[in-house]
């Protein structure tokens, strides 16, 4: 399974949130599917990781292994080109269009601007909803 996962799963992963923390340890330890990122994507997780908040509550050589192991290990797209607005967000759009450009079968995000687009292509599904499955594929 191919997915575009939001910056903000990526971040609630690296603060142990329960279901993002639970897929993003079996990318990390298993591949258990495809992570594909793009510049942008690693640009946005990068700067989440800078607010003062998330400081608190993870030390910056954690959130730089992190970055440096997505770099390295994640399916690398280029930044796609943009396209027609399609979510309520359109700060969220490049996720869309890196997802089609990747030929993900979903897009994984805790963001009801994603959640709630009604168009739905590719699907876009909750961390809990990713979780349940990628059990249901190694069972």
């Amino acid at each position: 399974m191919r997915a575009v996962v939001d910056a903000n799963v990526h971040v609630s992963a690296l603060i142990g949130k329960r279901a993002p923390a639970r897929i993003m340890t079996a990318w990390v330890r298993q591949r258990t599917f495809d992570l594909v990122v793009c510049p942008q994507l690693i640009a946005e997780i990068s700067d989440v990781l800078e607010r003062v908040h998330v400081r608190r509550r993870l030390p910056r050589s954690a959130a730089d292994r992190y970055l440096l192991a997505l770099a390295a290990q994640a399916t690398q797209m280029p930044d796609p080109e943009p396209i027609a607005a399609a979510t309520r967000d359109p700060d969220d759009d490049y996720l869309i269009a890196l997802a089609r450009a990747a030929h993900a079968d979903l897009i994984v995000s805790g963001d009801n601007d994603l959640l709630e687009w009604p168009e739905q292509q590719p699907p876009v599904v909750s961390p809990a909803a990713f979780e349940d499955l990628l059990s249901a594929e190694t069972t």
